[in-house]
């Protein structure tokens, strides 16, 4: 008891600090009713409520209901700028498109909530929740505290329907009525929801229900709050943008929905862990479980089971099955309350009391066993307990409400076949080398694409070669270890780098064997991967995994046993032993040579072809990187010949320190060697360009990345190759000096300090710029880790292995507990990296997904696609409000104006932008190609021309009843057939119009294309067109895409597109989309940052 309410002080702390800045983002009056100019300057204008209808009936409160009851009274706001129509619609006076502003329902009491109290009704329990359901339309059974009763509650008092709620925590006998509640509805848990007396289900299903749509039809009859406000006439209707509220991401980078089956797995384990550190307590492998356990705990709490092995390997295990998504922030309690349990009981081991350790973890023991065998979370009950006291915001579970069902249909999308068809080529002219030519594909067949051949992609080989980096990383730290006068419990031992070695050489084989039938299959895409400036340096991988393998078996004998420099030292006698000594010279020579011409290949391509500053990128670092491991191994292997004449310089850890230990004492060994000298020379010859392109390439890089939109995540992760050169050229750098006495001998004391001060400035570079890009990846700064799982998080894993075998070599030479400190620090966290990026490769394997398909690319010029599907989600409800037009309910007249008026507007700029602007590029390139849909652009202006006319006949109060029932009529007959053509229509443009931009369009021009289509546009009704793009966008990936391609074009205007989105989307929206883009967090919102 007493750790878990040191638990859930921690916690509380931590969310009160994160509720208070949060709570600057739920309500923010500059942002709410600012016209685009007045924002744009930074002046606020008052907030407007919007004027509800007095048409509404009265709401009645039934007798004897509770002192606390809600208001009855709807308690309309008169403002001077809103007049009632009394039509159920609200106008206000003079506001055409061109002051068009966002008007929010404001409201933020429940002020159609009704609370009753059940004991006004006769009989048992079971016959008083009958009565209720029978009586009141919309039904609740809640309890007061309960945050997903709140959510249900604000929902349908957003909608405006009355709302008849029994608080079964405040009423007396409510334990009984919700007993009853739920045997009668078969819910167990609250709230518990009726609709007209039919069950709705909880506050997951209402939400549900609410975004598919069907929420609407359940609720059709009863009184709502006006949708439309301002129906003075087309150019002025607008829909209601929902009451923004308040929204909470968990602490730090938790998600806001988990899996479940996940959770429960990863208790299973911890319960099997916990079990064993129990039996073992007086042991040491008890208190390193103990420990282990500690880690995983603390990276769950951080980030869930993303980056957490025992997580991790769950979701392996569980990947074949459709994840049972449940609420992320309790979870996150619980991870706390773990991390306080193992801290606990890690720090009892340590200190040499084993006994309350073992019962510390006991208690863990037996949380984690009812987490997984009974489903039951006790962190989460005393999460529970924490909202009840009002310690935790009773909104922190919005976001998971409003998103679950978005983020269930979102998981179908990516994981079941969408039986999309198959690409279609398209020859334009089959005369002609030149015409125009390229395929017909959607979206949804490359997702599905899963081919083992065809899709495999050079990049992939920074998978084996971070794997084959662990192995050189725990080679040198068992090699370290062994000469240690500091003994650790948990030495790394040869069994590491062996067991390494093995799994990298065979991903590397598969890897290779695929990637030679695809040349001979696909040789196409191969020479395609060859000439992109940014994907050929992945060919590098190949090279430098060659020259590490080398590495690793250069002095392992016929028994499996480790030597060095050829030699295996038994006591004092050594024993020559080389039988994979020639075949490690083999591969690092098809390595190395391989490696300096692809070098030589790709320095020439930089200087002799034309480059834009986008395609310079990261991981041009991996040739020079590549020289730079040619530098560390030649010498060592050695490359040329042995060193028999030199035995006591055999390896670039333990037999350098004991070289510059015996050179320290006097000890001048070895005299000038030919054969030395060669190896020598073929090192510099290695490290003076990998060091002087590390300099070039870093400046370069470092210019870009801080300067550009990086706007697609996929690329961000190359950017950590700035750890390996650094962490290389300390490692390359000592050897070398440290070989340069061995070749000429006699090397006094300052020689060898001028070594070691290479080795650790070095050493020290790489450190910081590890901790540097670690802090870019904070949650208020969100660079890296925004994307899912792809193979270019091996990047990531191979510059953290690199530092691990630099610190090993580091401890190697100080002897320092720092510096063992410091190497096991960075060996548990390069292990973790590439142990998580198996688990996810593995579990993208079993789901065929991700790996092994083609990536979906989008530039600048996606946003048109990401247009067309705005306009396809939200027809649905733009028919639906055509059919329901009805001349006497004039509030169905307005709803299909206000969507009928966003589309024409919609129509109108896209149009205009594709030809003014788009088409009329695509057509310099292509003469014709766009007429067709020019022409289609034309006679839809005419339709729609025609439509506004009849469109103001329904809004003008002086037509007749019959002119108007006439206009209803067209218009329900001639758009029907207009949108199925106008679907066919995007599909053609989609078909055979993006193709261009993608293949032929240069990226540059593509930026100068988005750029001038903003510009044709004005800001009023880009105020219009972006939350209606956001707002209908099904997913959050697609939405945060749309705005990443403009911000792609036009980075300046971040904070003015922010604006508008803020403006007119509800804090979840606005929410998830801010942390995927921070940069358009506008000026006095949580998290705004200047742009310079």
């Amino acid at each position: 008891v007493a750790l878990t309410n040191w638990a859930l002080r921690l916690f509380l702390c931590f969310n009160t600090m994160q509720g208070s800045m949060f709570g600057q983002q739920g309500y923010n009056a500059q942002f709410v009713n600012a016209t685009p100019q007045m924002a744009m300057f930074g002046h606020p204008q008052p907030p407007q409520q919007p004027q509800y209808p007095q048409q509404y009936p009265p709401m009645q409160v039934i007798a004897d209901a509770p002192p606390n009851a809600a208001s009855v009274q709807p308690g309309y706001g008169q403002l001077p700028q809103q007049v009632s129509n009394g039509n159920g619609s609200v106008e206000m006076k003079s506001r055409g498109v061109e002051n068009h502003k966002p008007v929010h329902d404001n409201s933020t009491a429940l002020d159609r909530i009704v609370q009753i109290d059940p004991n006004v009704y006769q009989g048992d329990d079971a016959s008083k929740v009958k009565a209720m359901v029978a009586q009141n339309p919309i039904m609740i059974f809640s309890r007061s505290t309960c945050p997903f009763c709140l959510e249900l509650k604000r929902t349908f008092n957003e909608i405006g329907v009355q709302t008849t709620v029994v608080e079964t925590d405040k009423v007396s006998g409510g334990s009984g009525i919700l007993a009853a509640a739920k045997s009668m509805s078969g819910h167990k848990t609250v709230p518990i929801a009726y609709i007209k007396g039919q069950f709705a289900g909880g506050c997951d299903d209402v939400k549900a229900d609410q975004t598919k749509g069907l929420l609407t039809d359940k609720l059709a009859g009863l009184p709502q709050r006006p949708k439309v406000v301002n129906a003075y006439n087309m150019d002025s209707i607008q829909l209601v943008v929902p009451h923004r509220g308040k929204a909470v991401h968990p602490l730090f980078w938790f998600p806001n929905v988990v899996n479940n089956y996940v959770v429960r797995l990863t208790g299973l384990f911890v319960t099997a862990l916990c079990a064993i550190c129990i039996a073992f307590h007086e042991y040491r492998t008890g208190k390193w479980i103990s420990a282990f356990l500690l880690l995983d705990f603390s990276i769950r709490l951080f980030v869930a089971s993303s980056l957490s092995p025992l997580g991790m390997l769950a979701t392996l295990l569980v990947s074949p099955l459709k994840p049972q998504f449940k609420p992320g922030p309790p979870k996150q309690f619980a991870a706390c309350c773990g991390v306080c349990f193992t801290l606990v009981g890690t720090a009892c081991f340590f200190t040499g009391h084993p006994i309350p350790g073992a019962c510390v973890i006991g208690g863990l023991l037996g949380a984690a066993a009812m987490e997984a065998f009974l489903d039951f979370c006790l962190g989460c009950v005393f999460y529970g307990l924490g909202i009840r006291f009002g310690l935790v915001p009773p909104y922190v579970y919005r976001i998971y409400t409003n998103i679950r069902q978005e983020t269930e249909e979102g998981w179908d999308y990516e994981n079941i076949p969408s039986g999309a068809r198959a690409p279609e080529p398209v020859d334009t002219d089959p005369t002609s080398e030149v015409a125009l030519k390229y395929k017909v594909r959607t979206d949804e067949w490359t997702k599905d694409d899963f081919n083992l051949i065809r899709n495999m992609q050079v990049s992939y080989f920074a998978m084996p070669l971070s794997i084959c980096g662990l192995a050189v990383a725990f080679k040198l730290a068992s090699g370290v270890m062994e000469m240690s006068p500091i003994r650790s419990d948990l030495k790394p031992t040869e069994t590491y780098f062996h067991t390494l070695t093995i799994i990298a050489a065979v991903v590397f084989v598969i890897f290779f064997l695929l990637y030679m039938i695809r040349l001979v299959l696909h040789s196409r895409k191969c020479s395609s991967e060859w000439d992109d400036p940014m994907r050929s340096p992945s060919f590098g991988a190949i090279s430098l995994f060659l020259m590490l393998f080398a590495f690793l078996i250069f002095d392992i004998n016929a028994d499996g046993k480790t030597t060095m420099g050829g030699m295996m030292f038994d006591g004092d006698e050594p024993v020559d032993d080389k039988n994979w000594e020639w075949f490690a010279r083999v591969i690092f020579w098809l390595g190395a040579i391989t490696h300096i011409l692809l070098t030589i290949a790709k320095f020439g391509e930089w200087v002799g072809k034309r480059l834009e500053m986008e395609h310079v990128h990261p991981t041009w670092m991996m040739l020079p990187v590549g020289c730079l491991v040619a530098a560390m191994v030649a010498p060592v292997i050695p490359a040329l010949d042995s060193y028999k004449d030199l035995p006591k310089y055999g390896g670039p850890t333990v037999e350098a320190a004991k070289l510059a230990l015996a050179q320290a004492n006097g000890d001048m060994f070895g005299v000038f060697d030919s054969r030395a000298f060669a190896n020598y020379e073929l090192a510099r010859f290695y490290y003076s360009f990998g060091y002087f392109m590390w300099v070039v390439l870093f400046v370069i890089t470092f210019f870009k990345t801080t300067t550009q939109h990086n706007s697609d995540d996929r690329g961000r992760h190359s950017i950590w190759i700035w750890i390996a050169a650094p962490a290389l050229i300390a490692m390359v750098g000592f050897n070398l000096c440290m070989a340069r006495g061995a070749v000429f001998g006699n090397m006094n004391s300052m020689e060898i300090g001028t070594c070691t001060d290479i080795l650790s400035m070095h050493f020290w570079i790489a450190v910081i710029i590890f901790l540097g890009l670690a802090w870019a990846t904070l949650p208020y700064i969100n660079f890296f880790g925004r994307d899912k799982y792809g193979m270019g998080y091996w990047i990531e894993c191979f510059a953290v292995d690199t530092l691990a075998a630099a610190a090993a070599m580091y401890y190697s030479i100080y002897g320092t507990y720092s510096g063992e400190v410091f190497m096991m620090i960075f060996l548990v966290i390069a292990s973790v990296f590439n142990f998580v990026c198996m688990m996810w490769f593995l579990t993208q394997m079993v789901r065929g997904r991700t790996v092994f398909c083609p990536e979906i690319k989008w530039g600048p010029l996606s946003f048109m696609k990401l247009t067309h599907e705005a306009i396809r989600a939200a027809l649905p409800n733009f028919v639906k409000a055509l059919q329901e037009m009805n001349l006497p309910d004039e509030g169905s007249l307005h709803l299909f104006v206000a969507h009928f008026s966003q589309f024409v507007i919609l129509h109108e700029e896209h149009a205009k932008h594709e030809d003014e602007v788009i088409f009329k590029t695509f057509n310099d390139f292509f003469p014709e190609q766009g007429k067709k849909f020019n022409d289609d652009h034309e006679h839809d202006r005419v339709l729609l021309a025609h439509w506004k006319g009849l469109v103001n006949t329904i809004l003008n109060g002086q037509a007749g009843a019959q002119e108007k029932a006439y206009a209803i009529q067209e218009l329900q007959q001639a758009i029907p057939p207009f949108i199925e053509h106008f679907l066919e229509h995007l599909q053609g443009e989609e078909d055979h119009l993006n193709p261009v931009g993608k293949r032929y369009i240069p990226l540059e021009l593509q930026k100068s294309i988005s750029r001038r289509a903003f510009e044709l546009t004005s800001a009023e009704r880009w105020e219009i067109i972006i939350p209606y793009l956001v707002n209908n966008l099904p997913r959050n990936m697609q939405r945060v895409r749309y705005i990443k391609a403009l911000l792609w074009a036009m980075p300046e205007r971040a904070q003015q597109i922010g604006a508008i989105v803020y403006r007119n989307v509800d804090s979840v929206k606005w929410e998830m989309m801010r942390i995927e883009v921070p940069e358009m967090i506008p000026r006095g919102a949580y998290n705004w940052r200047r742009y310079y």
